[in-house]
């Protein structure tokens, strides 16, 4: 940290919580409270479960417009969004200290193989402490010849494992420029007093949190979904961007990564897959803590009608390998052409080309109304009541909500052993490789040509959902970890 003290002075401690109650700051990432899904459904979990803390929600989103799609409980609030890639000018004055080298900082510390993260993050800070600098940098000449010659540094690294980085032209390196300034007004956006910082992303949520926990000492805990790094990695390894792009993309996923883990208290990934790929990207294994989603304890499952249903729920999104979805769909109906598929569930923003994609595929394969794209449900457990089977084809996965809550209804899951998915569904549903067509086709149509083998498994589920996947133990897992968190700065009292 002898970077951060070099430029930063001493910073005031910040107020202290009301008696009785403690803060915590959750940083999302495009997902709470303006997006449906997994991530989001945690989030409101949470916020809801655990009202003995005031929960502030600062989102980062891209610009859009729209209202919430959650209602924050009373114990809660937003606390502004920070908008990525808006048209609005930077929070501070338009004056400031002059920075060229900002931009170069950045290009080393996040794109380099074994750059210094303290370095990143004495930038950030610098950044939150002249918001104003960040413009003039990224506008200056002397911050784009910086940024050129810092990225010829980088490009010119020879790493074996890494391999060869590929030459960039000039629009792709104009694209990352633009980038790195949005990473550091992300960096600059101020943050309110808080205890405990809770990030749901190892990527661009984790920024103001690093900042903050280096300036005021509080205490941050990650928790992972999907691991960031492995996602990037997928997405980029099924695009068609340039070789260019694709490495930019994956070289910043990993240095907002490795500055993540360097910052985190505690990690916390919800299963043990995902902890294994943290301590493989080199996070001391005494950090780790796994918790495990959970859902509401499940009544009593009623049969299904027999309708030969099969549903899916997920964003439209590459990592949901919707494509495989519906390539599945065509190959189950030329078998059981009785079948009806829906799946449920919005394009991701920025994956609108991906959406075009699947409606060419959807009419290339000839499925019309026998696969229908529903959009969004408010009613999950309903959707999930409706299925005979439920079907997912993620290529990476944390530990879905959706496939608990087609547990929770006591219905069969076809699915890819991705992430967390193996432990959650091996005994109660059937599993394949990613990308299998045929073999999730071949189970799909087992379980639907055999409804008491469907039911069984099914039923397997929902017991297996009670037993260990149960919300209760979900909420008071992150009770206890959040109070011990809060409770070690001296400032929690907490009130039953």
């Amino acid at each position: 940290m002898a970077a951060v003290e070099a430029f930063a002075p001493a910073v005031p401690a910040e107020p202290a919580a009301p008696v009785g109650r403690a803060r915590i700051l959750l940083l999302t990432e495009g997902t709470y409270p303006y997006h449906m899904g997994g991530v989001s459904s945690w989030c409101d979990l949470l916020v809801n479960g655990l009202p003995e803390f005031d929960w502030q929600v600062l989102p980062i989103v891209a610009p859009h417009g729209k209202p919430p799609l959650y209602e924050l409980p009373p114990h809660a609030r937003e606390v502004g969004r920070i908008e990525v890639w808006s048209e609005a000018a930077p929070r501070g004055s338009r004056r400031g200290p002059a920075w060229g080298e900002l931009p170069s900082v950045l290009a080393r510390g996040l794109l380099g193989w074994d750059s210094d993260t303290d370095a990143v993050l004495a930038a950030w800070i610098r950044c939150r402490r002249n918001p104003a600098a960040v413009r003039r940098a990224f506008r200056s000449r002397a911050g784009w010849t910086a940024f050129v010659a810092a990225l010829g540094e980088v490009l010119g690294e020879r790493v074996p494992e890494a391999g060869t980085p590929p030459a960039l032209d000039l629009v792709e390196a104009a694209r990352l420029y633009q980038t790195l300034y949005w990473i550091a007004r992300t960096a600059a956006a101020p943050t309110p007093p808080t205890d405990l910082l809770h990030v749901t992303a190892a990527g661009w949520s984790a920024i103001p949190a690093l900042v903050h926990r280096a300036l005021y000492g509080t205490p941050m805990v990650l928790t992972e979904h999907g691991v960031y790094l492995r996602e990037a990695y997928l997405a980029a390894a099924r695009s068609h961007d340039s070789p260019g792009s694709r490495w930019t993309s994956t070289r910043l996923a990993r240095g907002l990564t490795r500055a993540a883990y360097a910052g985190a208290d505690v990690v916390c990934p919800v299963t043990d897959a995902n902890a294994y790929w943290e301590m493989g990207l080199g996070i001391d294994p005494a950090r780790i803590l796994v918790l495990y989603n959970g859902l509401a304890s499940p009544g009593a499952p009623t049969r299904p009608r027999g309708g030969l249903n099969v549903v899916s729920v997920g964003r439209i999104d590459p990592l949901k390998d919707i494509h495989t979805l519906l390539r599945v769909a065509a190959e189950t109906l030329r078998i059981v052409p009785g079948a009806r598929f829906a799946h449920y569930g919005t394009v991701t923003d920025g994956e609108e080309a991906y959406g075009e994609s699947c409606l060419a595929l959807h009419a290339r394969l000839g499925l019309g109304e026998r696969f229908r794209f529903m959009g969004r449900t408010s009613d999950p457990h309903g959707v999930m009541r409706d299925a005979d089977v439920v079907l997912a084809t993620s290529i990476s996965e944390g530990l879905p909500m959706s496939i608990l809550e087609a547990m929770s209804q006591g219905r069969p899951v076809v699915c890819t052993g991705v992430g967390g998915v193996p432990d959650v569904v091996r005994g109660c549903g059937v599993i394949t490789p990613p990308g299998d067509d045929h073999g999730l086709a071949m189970a799909l149509v087992m379980l639907l040509r055999n409804p008491d083998l469907a039911w069984r498994l099914g039923c397997r589920g929902h017991g297996r959902l009670g037993r260990l996947f149960n919300e209760a133990a979900c909420v008071d897992r992150y009770r206890d970890l959040l109070r011990e968190m809060t409770g070690a700065r001296g400032r929690l009292r907490v009130v039953a």
